[in-house]
């Protein structure tokens, strides 16, 4: 089995020591970088299969190196500060971390966010066909993971592409919360509904007409959520 490679990011030679010894295990190889200069280079040279990363670094801090990152790569990520407050853990979220972590932490849950985004990024599901949507505004292929609006390619995070990804696959009906974040997350964590509306929110920012009036990603009051499908052409309603 190949080991999975761990990138830690944090300033502080102690932090990173806790994390290295937390996350040591036969399966994973653990790499370190103390700014977010280096983790950029690392990320490139190693392709690590996930990135725990502190947000307070000189240099390059988390959120602009997070930002770096999605703009190339979808590395899972896990962020890790000293701020508990909603504000922050919304912002990562909205720069494209998987998860979200407030020191101090405990380490067995550290550990079981680190498994649980990693199982996550290997074990989302795929059609056994290629799939796709596509009406005079919006195209998203299931198959080769591209989504356009307009036109013009649109990046989405690897959660915003599985929340799609599963709306899509089941157009024109409710989906209740809960499965939704079945689908997308596997087992559920605290504050999950709160992280899926954030994420929600940021996938209307770039595939709705206008966000504030979604024509796609519909909420069903006291259900979840619904994927809208409209006729394009004599195409019917774009599914295949």
């Amino acid at each position: 089995m190949k080991r999975k490679r761990i990138l830690i990011v944090d300033d502080e030679p102690d932090a990173r020591a806790l994390l290295k010894m937390a996350l040591r295990a036969d399966d994973i190889e653990v790499i370190e970088a103390s700014d977010g200069l280096s983790a950029l280079r690392l990320a490139y040279e190693m392709r690590p299969d996930l990135i725990v990363l502190d947000i307070a670094m000189p240099l390059m801090d988390g959120w602009l190196t997070c930002q770096r990152i999605r703009e190339v790569w979808d590395t899972p990520i896990i962020m890790v500060t000293a701020s508990s407050e909603l504000e922050a853990r919304v912002r990562g979220l909205e720069l494209g971390a998987d998860d979200y972590l407030a020191k101090p932490f405990d380490v067995d849950e550290l550990q079981l966010r680190v498994r649980s985004v990693m199982k996550r990024a290997e074990e989302r599901p795929y059609l056994e066909r290629p799939a796709r949507y596509a009406d005079d505004h919006l195209l998203v292929d299931l198959a080769t993971r591209d989504v356009m609006v307009d036109g013009e390619s649109v990046a989405l995070t690897p959660i915003e592409f599985g929340i799609l990804r599963y709306l899509v696959q089941h157009p024109n009906q409710p989906i209740a919360s809960s499965d939704l974040l079945q689908a997308v997350w596997g087992d559920s964590y605290d504050d999950a509904e709160a992280t899926l509306r954030v994420h929600l929110h940021h996938l209307r920012r770039k595939i709705e007409p206008d966000p504030r009036r979604p024509r796609y990603v519909r909420t069903e009051r006291g259900i979840g959520y619904r994927f809208q499908t409209h006729a394009t052409g004599s195409n019917g309603n774009g599914v295949g």
